[in-house]
């Protein structure tokens, strides 16, 4: 399994982490450009926005609250929480492959400071779900893959799991093996999954959105509680943990 994920992993571009003095002193000229793009670096602080999310476009021509296609582009802002530090982390889906344990899926590739990592992914009808996760150093030398059995569910869209007070738990296994494949770890994992608003407004660098707000809560396997803001046709605008936040710079189909 794990010699095939490593023919399907792709080395993700260089992160740029300490942009936010150069963005911060070229605000006024970059204020115009402030529309969608595919996968560029970007990070405005502040400035006139168009308000409302009918007036922003990533160009996914998708409906859904996670659009999710080989080729498709996010960039996201981090702001540390403790000491305000910032930088910034890039994400694209590469075209499906067909994996021998999980039949077809997309790679969806996520830059972070250290490296990287690269996901084996696959929207099924309201929900898109992951399999499995490498994570790779900076040099793409592979650290650690997990296995979820079940499937992780990122996102579902189900009519009854978009409804405001909505709430439900979700169950599965991380199995975790090491560079050479031996199993080091197998947590059983419970999280709970909560609506917490629809069509709530929330904002971003890139202007002010129409939100699902979504509390997922680990109730064993760990402690953690994130909350997500997700916009039909664009997919994530906000991610806040404990002590990061996330916010949408820019996003479109990758060469756009």
């Amino acid at each position: 399994m794990n010699q095939a994920s490593r023919l399907m992993a792709r080395v993700g571009d260089t992160m740029a982490t300490r942009l936010i003095a150069i963005a911060t002193a070229l605000l006024p000229a970059l204020l115009p450009l402030a529309a969608c793009g595919g996968g560029g670096e970007g990070d405005a602080d502040g400035g006139d926005v168009d308000a409302g999310g009918d007036a922003l476009d990533c160009s996914f021509e998708s409906d859904d609250y996670l659009p999710y296609a080989p080729g498709f582009t996010w960039t996201y802002r981090l702001t540390d929480l403790d000491d305000g530090e910032r930088a910034i982390k890039e994400q694209r889906i590469d075209p499906e492959v067909d994996h021998p344990d999980y039949g077809p899926v997309v790679v969806q590739v996520t830059g972070k400071q250290s490296g990287e990592t690269v996901s084996l992914t696959r929207r099924e009808g309201d929900r898109v779900l992951r399999f499995e996760q490498e994570d790779r150093d900076a040099s793409g030398a592979l650290e650690r893959t997990t296995v979820y059995q079940p499937p992780q569910v990122r996102i579902d869209e189900s009519s009854e799991h978009v409804e405001l007070g909505a709430a439900w738990d979700e169950t599965y296994t991380e199995i975790e093996y090491d560079p050479l494949g031996v199993e080091v770890m197998r947590v059983e994992t419970v999280d709970h999954v909560e609506i917490l608003g629809v069509d709530d407004p929330c904002d971003s660098p890139m202007g002010e959105f129409s939100c699902l707000r979504v509390r997922r809560t680990r109730l064993a396997g760990g402690v953690a509680e994130k909350e997500f803001h997700f916009a039909r046709g664009i997919g994530k605008i906000r991610e806040v943990g404990s002590n990061q936040l996330e916010e949408l710079t820019a996003c479109g189909p990758l060469g756009e």
